[in-house]
């Protein structure tokens, strides 16, 4: 029999393990590692040193080449994982994506060289920036998204006007990393190797005159190194996202005409024209690289913005009227709650429970489906 001062004893702290601190097999096991979205941040953490090991110490045009698709289809990935998550597009699926990419890839580049090759691509003025360049690339760009479109037109009643933005998003992102590839390797290439060969007489002559041979070759090339990195590096960066802004605009009128609100030869147009005109400005050598420059990307990231979270009004009224139908249904679950408190009570009512407009109550959902985002797809 224990005593009311016997001591009590405290239980053993369990002893420290080495794993406590390190579970790998833990982390292992556990699914949120195991999922696709971890493995290519994995990926895209990685490709950096890829690229850099695949360039190698004796660089050859070949690996150039790939080590420029490589950064390419990374700032490109990247820019996806954003988008996906500012637009949350909830039933475009991988396999879309996937459908999409293959598309693009085959078709984009040629068709817009095509076109305008045919159309005598210039940016000198507005107006040929737009019909010689905005409007072949836009609708190269719109091409896929249109493919994706009518492979899956049995699905097109699910998907709404914003998972086609995405579409045409994701195909804007591919041309962009298909543009900035040949821009860097052929134009950028070319356009530095006869500026290195313009400027030598200049380097020779700082050399002879004194100077070292580090110092001469940066005071000359400097401008050129700086103008090729902006010029052609730095598209890597924007070119894939500034493509998904426009493009993106002309998928969302395409899902206006494919979730039936409005006739094709009414909506289908519209995106196209506005995303051609905002490339064309973008394109003209009066506004590229000028301060207005970044007043035509800030309006061509709001637009998209405005669409992708907010919608037309369309749009709008739909989410009003489920919104409303939200309230009206909280307010029959109120109802039906106050009926259930008074019968509990022995407070029985002589008529069914009504609404405020004098409708019975329906019943209460007790459990809704949960929308996956559109990364578990």
């Amino acid at each position: 029999m224990m005593t009311a001062n016997a001591p009590v004893r405290a239980p053993e702290r369990p002893r420290a393990q080495p794993n406590d601190l390190l579970p790998l097999g833990d982390w292992l096991r556990h699914h949120t590692l195991r999922s696709w979205t971890v493995w290519l941040f994995l990926a895209l953490i990685c490709v950096p040193p890829i690229a850099l090991v695949i360039l190698g110490a004796s660089p050859s045009v070949r690996t150039f080449d790939g080590v420029a698709w490589i950064f390419a289809a990374y700032f490109a990935i990247a820019w996806l994982l954003l988008l996906g998550v500012i637009v949350r597009p909830e039933h475009v699926t991988r396999l879309m994506l996937v459908v999409l990419t293959v598309i693009a890839l085959a078709t984009q580049v040629p068709l817009a060289v095509a076109l305008e090759v045919a159309l005598h691509g210039s940016n000198a003025n507005l107006g040929p920036s737009i019909f010689t360049v905005g409007i072949p690339e836009e609708l190269a760009k719109a091409l896929p998204a249109l493919a994706v479109t009518l492979i899956y037109w049995r699905r097109r009643r699910s998907l709404q006007p914003r998972d086609y933005l995405f579409l045409g998003a994701v195909s804007g992102l591919v041309f962009g990393a298909s543009e900035v590839v040949h821009y860097f390797t052929v134009n950028g290439v070319a356009a530095f190797d006869a500026t290195v060969h313009s400027d030598g007489p200049s380097i020779t002559h700082l050399i002879n005159a004194g100077h070292s041979t580090s110092s001469s070759v940066f005071s000359v090339l400097i401008g050129p190194v700086l103008y090729f990195i902006l010029e052609f590096v730095w598209r890597f960066v924007t070119d894939p996202i500034t493509h998904a802004c426009w493009s993106g605009l002309t998928g969302y009128f395409i899902g206006l005409w494919a979730t039936g609100r409005h006739k094709w030869y009414q909506v289908a147009w519209i995106g196209v024209a506005v995303a051609a005109i905002l490339h064309g400005l973008n394109d003209w050598s009066r506004v590229n690289g000028h301060p207005v420059w970044i007043i035509v990307v800030l309006l061509s990231g709001i637009l998209f913005l405005g669409y992708a979270k907010i919608g037309s009004r369309g749009d709008l009224h739909l989410e009003a009227g489920s919104l409303s139908a939200i309230r009206l249904q909280g307010t029959w679950a109120r109802h039906a709650l106050a009926s259930a408190a008074r019968q509990a009570d022995g407070q029985h009512a002589a008529h069914p429970p009504t609404t405020t407009v004098g409708q019975p109550v329906p019943a209460v959902p007790t459990q809704s489906r949960r929308v996956r985002p559109w990364w578990e797809h």
